[in-house]
């Protein structure tokens, strides 16, 4: 089985990204991605997509999102045609973006390629032909950006990108994956902690939500998130805690409690420990 890397499409590490038309008038091999995450979206035709040993049915206006090592390919295309975009997650979806706010988001971006490659999950997210033509607008610009290489091109992939994920995000309405309770659950979960972070929030809450036990919580988050929820959301609060540091007008004490600490001497072992450096000294 082939494994492709990123730098098959682009030879610019300051910039892992790529976009592309693909046409697949023949079978495409099996492969499976090393370095980077792909973003398919369907707009014409049918296939037969494979991924690891289940084949299924797709066709204009569906979309999904394909992780490194997961192993997929394409059979019995009928003039079938995608946009294809390959980035790396933890440099282009890595900082601190609203958009983590919206379960959409971890549905479609996080969870579903976890589940894709390790529970044999097949996204069931298909675009309206109203919204696969807004869909389709970002990414003619984005196309025509790529293909120019004028100067700020790079800026504006990463914003067209960026508003493409958040379309995405938007338009991935939850309740049509009634079927599908694991990638929900957990996306209502991770979304419930980035809107509440700063609040006390236990594990087995959590878990409640995702209609897991404490222990299988634990161990889905961690492997598709690679790292725990309680780290998750300390690099949440300590994140917060960097902004309102920077801004200069509260105390490290007030500060520590608005980011959900509740004693500040912790709250200063934790940020050093993260950082580097202790609040003040960050502050100055």
């Amino acid at each position: 089985m082939k494994r492709m890397e990123l730098k098959f499409f682009t030879d610019d590490e300051n910039f892992p990204f790529f976009i592309q038309y693909g046409k697949h008038d023949e079978d495409m091999f099996v492969h499976t991605h090393v370095d980077f995450s792909e973003l398919v979206i369907v707009l014409q035709g049918n296939a037969t997509h494979i991924v690891d040993n289940e084949r299924f049915f797709i066709n204009k206006g569906d979309v999904f999102v394909i992780s490194n090592d997961t192993a997929h390919g394409y059979e019995s295309t009928e003039s079938f045609r995608i946009c294809n975009i390959m980035f790396r997650p933890e440099t282009i979806l890595s900082a601190d973006y609203d958009v983590k706010k919206s379960a959409g988001f971890h549905a479609l971006f996080m969870l579903e390629p976890y589940f894709t490659k390790e529970h044999r999950f097949h996204s069931s997210f298909k675009l309206s032909p109203s919204d696969f033509e807004i869909v389709k607008n970002i990414t003619d610009g984005m196309l025509a950006e790529y293909q120019t290489n004028e100067d700020g091109h790079k800026t504006i992939l990463i914003a067209s990108f960026l508003q493409l994920v958040v379309r995405l995000s938007r338009l991935y309405n939850l309740n049509n994956f009634t079927n599908k309770p694991d990638v929900i659950n957990i996306a209502k979960t991770v979304s419930y902690i980035e809107n509440h972070y700063t609040e006390n929030i236990s594990i087995k809450y959590l878990a409640e939500i995702a209609h897991y036990s404490s222990r299988h919580f634990t161990r889905i988050f961690t492997d598709t998130y690679n790292t725990t929820p309680i780290d998750y959301i300390t690099s949440l609060r300590i994140s917060k805690a960097c902004t309102l540091l920077k801004e200069g007008k509260l105390s490290v004490s007030d500060i520590a409690l608005m980011c959900g600490f509740s004693d500040s001497n912790y709250f200063s072992r934790i940020f050093k420990k993260r950082i580097g450096v202790s609040p003040k000294l960050y502050r100055q």
